[in-house]
C-alpha cells in the first residue's frame, strides 16, 4: 500500500523471471550502498515504516527514532536542520522533493546523504515516503559543500529561525557580530535575545505585520550584543514557507555615525550659509536652483509674493537675466566672474557685487554655479563722493602751492627794496652826530635782524613748497657720497670765523648712493646750521657719515641747549619752535623740511635730546630703495609720521 522511491542509479532492475538472482543482487548492492526506506504520517507525525541504517546514518536507533521521530533532525548540521525546517511545507506545494545533507552517525563519522521523498495522498490520509541513501557524487556534493561553505563564510550575518521564531541556523559572522563565541548558544534561542524590550516591541507591532503583508522586510534597528552593548543592525527579513525566517544583517554602526556626522556637517554648513549677509545661491548647470540661503530671500522679500519658488523669480525676472548669461560662461570657462549689478528693486536703487564661481561636486567636470551677491550700494556712493573729494583735496593743495610760491616770490620784491633803503641808510649814519648816529644803529640793527628772519621764512617756505612740488617728478641719482658730503660741510664752515665744525667719513672712496641732490642739501644743511645756532660758539658740531649693513646714515652732534621733553614730540610739525630757543631767530620749518627729505628717499629718523648737554639726529637711508612722493604739508602735520627707533627713548 506504501510506495517506495528508490533513487539510487547504481541499482539496475533483475530480470522478471529469475527472482532468486535478483533478490542476491538487490541484497549485495544493498551492503555496499545501505538505504533506509521510510514512511511517515503527516497527520498523527510518526514513522508507519523504517528499515535501513538508521545508527549509521542519524546516530539513533530504530526503535528510538520510532518513538520519537524528531531526533532524525538532531543529526544533521545546522545548516541543514534550517533546510529540514522547510520539507513539509515544500512537499504540499510540489509533492516531491529531493535533499543532499550532511550527518553525524554513531560511529562519529560526517556523511553526505541523499534524501528523496514523495508525498500520497491515501484514504484521505497526507503520507510520505522516501529513501535516504548515502552519496559521494561529486556534483551533488560539491554543489552542496560550495553553497554550504559561502553561506558560512559570508561577510553578512545570515540566520533562519521557525515558525516559533527560534534559531535553527546562524554562520559564523552572524554568532562574531553579536558577541558570541560559538552557535550553540545561540540554537533554540529565540530572536528576541538580540534586542532590548523597546526593540522587541517596535518589532512585533510595526515589523511583522508588513512581513506577513509583503512576505519580506528591510531597515534598520537598534541591536543589543551579548556584553549590553548596542550598535546599528540592517536588516533584511524573508518569510520561508514554513512561516520561519530568514535573517540577513549587518553592523552599520560606522556607517550611521558617518551618516550623522555628514548630516551634522551639512546643517552646521548650511546654518553658516544662512547666517551670512552674503547673499549665497548654487544652481545646477541645467538651470535648477538647489539652494538659496536666507540674505537672498531676504533680499527678494515682498517682490515675490505669490511665487513660493524663489529660483522661478531668478530665472523668469529679465532684471537677472545677465546673471544667467554669466552662469553660461562661467560654465564653459569655468572661470569665476565678478561684476556690479545696477538694479530697480523692492521700491529702491541698488548696486550689487556679484560673484560667480564654478563648482565640481562628485565630478571632474563643472556641475553647479555659485552665486555670491553682496549689497554694494552705500560703498559705491562714498567711493564716488571719495573721489570727488580726492580731486578737490588734489585742487586745494596746487591752489596752496601755486599762492604760497606767488605770495612768496611777491615778497622778494618790497623786501630787496627794504634791503636797498636799510643799506643806504645805514651808509648815511656816517654823517650824524655821535648820539644820534647810535641810536639809528641800535634801529638799524634791529631792522637787519628782522629783515634776516623774514628773508629765512620766505627761503625756507620756498624750499619747502618747492621739495613738496618736486617730490613726485623728482629722479634718484647716483651721487658719490663723500664728495656730496664734503662740498655741503665745506660751504658751511668757510662762511664760519672759526673752525666749529668737524666731518668724520667712514665710507669706501668710490661709495655712490642714489638720491636727489637739492633735497638731501637742504636737509643736511639745516641740520648742521641748527646745531651751529642752537650750540654756543665756542662748541663744535660734529658731523659723521658712513655705512651700516644695507643702509647709509648722516649723524650730526652739537652740545647745545637740548630739546625739552615736552616740546619733542611736536617737533617736526611746522612752525613749532622749543620752549627753550630764547631770542635765538628761526622759522620753525627747518625740522619739517628735514622729514619730507627723509620720507622721500624712504629713510628714517632718530634723535636723542637731553636739556644742557646736547641733540644728536641721525638720518638712516636704504642703499638701493627709490625714493616715495612727498605727502603734502597739511592736516597731517598735526602729527610727527616719521619711524622712530624704540633705542632712542622717544614716543612718535
Amino acid at each position: 500500500m506504501i510506495s517506495t522511491l528508490r533513487t539510487d542509479p547504481a541499482a539496475s532492475p533483475a530480470p522478471l523471471g529469475d527472482h532468486a538472482v535478483a533478490t542476491q543482487a538487490l541484497a549485495v548492492h544493498r551492503r555496499k550502498y545501505p538505504v533506509l526506506d521510510f514512511a511517515f504520517d503527516q497527520q498523527t507525525r510518526r514513522f508507519l515504516h523504517l528499515e535501513g541504517p538508521c545508527d549509521l546514518f542519524f546516530g539513533s536507533s530504530r526503535e528510538r527514532m520510532l518513538e520519537n521521530p524528531e531526533l532524525w533532525q538532531a543529526a544533521l548540521e545546522p545548516f541543514d536542520r534550517a533546510a529540514a525546517a522547510s520539507l513539509g511545507q515544500e512537499l504540499q506545494q510540489q509533492g516531491r522533493v529531493t535533499r543532499v545533507f550532511q550527518t553525524l552517525g554513531s560511529d562519529s563519522q560526517k556523511r553526505w546523504l541523499r534524501a528523496s521523498l514523495l508525498a500520497h495522498e491515501i484514504e484521505g490520509r497526507m503520507l510520505v515516503s522516501g529513501t535516504v541513501v548515502e552519496t559521494d557524487h561529486e556534483m551533488e556534493v560539491g554543489m552542496s559543500r560550495t553553497f554550504r561553505l559561502a553561506m558560512e563564510h559570508a561577510r553578512e550575518g545570515l540566520a533562519v529561525t521557525d515558525a516559533q521564531g527560534r534559531y535553527v541556523f546562524l554562520n559564523r559572522e552572524h554568532v562574531t557580530m553579536f558577541g558570541y563565541e560559538s552557535v550553540e548558544e545561540l540554537m533554540g534561542q529565540s530572536w528576541r535575545i538580540f534586542y532590548n524590550e523597546e526593540v522587541a516591541q517596535y518589532i512585533e507591532r510595526e515589523v511583522f505585520p508588513e512581513l506577513i503583508r509583503q512576505r519580506q522586510w528591510r531597515g534598520r534597528l537598534l541591536a543589543k550584543r551579548k556584553d549590553g552593548s548596542l550598535f546599528h543592525e540592517a536588516l533584511a527579513l524573508s518569510m520561508l514557507p514554513d512561516n520561519g525566517l530568514v535573517c540577513n544583517c549587518q553592523d552599520v554602526t560606522e556607517q550611521v555615525q558617518l551618516s550623522e556626522r555628514l548630516s551634522h556637517s551639512e546643517t552646521m554648513f548650511r546654518t553658516f550659509l544662512n547666517t551670512l549677509p552674503t547673499g549665497v545661491t548654487i544652481r545646477s548647470v541645467s538651470g535648477e536652483y538647489e539652494f538659496v540661503n536666507r540674505a537672498t530671500e531676504s533680499f527678494l522679500e515682498g517682490e515675490v509674493v505669490n511665487d513660493p519658488v524663489i529660483g522661478v523669480c531668478l530665472s523668469d525676472s529679465q532684471r537677472f537675466a545677465y546673471w544667467g548669461a554669466a552662469d553660461q560662461r562661467v560654465s564653459q570657462s569655468g572661470k569665476t566672474e565678478r561684476f556690479d549689478s545696477p538694479l530697480r528693486w523692492g521700491g529702491r536703487d541698488w548696486v550689487l557685487d556679484v560673484e560667480k564661481l564654478a563648482l565640481r561636486i562628485n565630478s571632474s567636470a563643472i556641475t553647479h554655479i555659485c552665486t555670491l551677491v553682496n549689497d554694494v550700494t552705500d560703498q559705491r556712493r562714498m567711493e564716488r563722493e571719495a573721489q570727488q573729494l580726492s580731486r578737490r583735496r588734489d585742487e586745494y593743495l596746487l591752489m596752496q602751492r601755486e599762492f604760497i610760491s606767488m605770495v612768496s616770490h611777491e615778497f622778494r620784491t618790497p623786501l630787496t627794496s627794504i634791503h636797498g633803503a636799510h643799506y643806504l641808510l645805514a651808509k648815511k649814519t656816517q654823517g650824524v652826530a655821535s648820539g644820534v648816529r647810535e641810536d639809528l644803529q641800535r634801529l638799524l640793527g634791529l631792522q637787519e635782524r628782522a629783515l634776516g628772519t623774514l628773508k629765512e621764512l620766505v627761503d625756507q617756505v620756498l624750499l619747502l613748497n618747492r621739495i613738496e612740488h618736486m617730490s613726485a617728478e623728482a629722479a634718484l641719482q647716483s651721487v658719490g657720497l663723500a664728495e656730496f658730503v664734503r662740498r655741503i660741510v665745506g660751504s658751511i664752515a668757510g662762511s664760519l670765523s672759526s673752525d666749529r665744525v668737524s666731518l668724520v667719513i667712514e665710507l669706501p672712496g668710490d661709495q655712490a648712493v642714489p638720491l636727489v641732490e637739492a633735497q638731501m642739501r637742504a636737509a643736511i644743511e639745516n641740520l648742521v646750521s641748527n646745531g651751529l645756532k642752537y650750540s654756543p660758539d665756542t662748541t663744535p658740531v660734529a658731523v659723521k657719515v658712513g655705512i651700516d649693513r644695507e643702509s647709509w646714515y648722516l649723524q650730526v652732534s652739537d652740545r647745545g641747549r637740548g630739546i625739552p621733553p615736552q616740546d619733542q614730540e611736536g617737533l617736526f610739525r611746522p612752525f613749532h619752535r622749543a620752549s627753550n630757543v630764547g631770542n635765538v631767530p628761526g622759522t620753525g620749518l627747518g625740522l619739517t623740511i628735514i622729514r619730507r627729505v627723509v620720507e622721500a628717499h624712504r629713510g628714517t629718523l632718530n634723535f636723542k635730546s637731553e636739556v644742557g648737554v646736547g641733540t644728536t639726529f641721525t638720518l638712516t637711508f636704504p642703499l638701493v630703495v627709490a625714493p616715495a612722493g612727498m605727502a603734502p604739508v597739511g592736516a597731517a602735520d598735526a602729527m610727527p609720521t616719521l619711524p622712530f627707533n624704540p633705542s632712542s627713548g622717544l614716543s612718535s
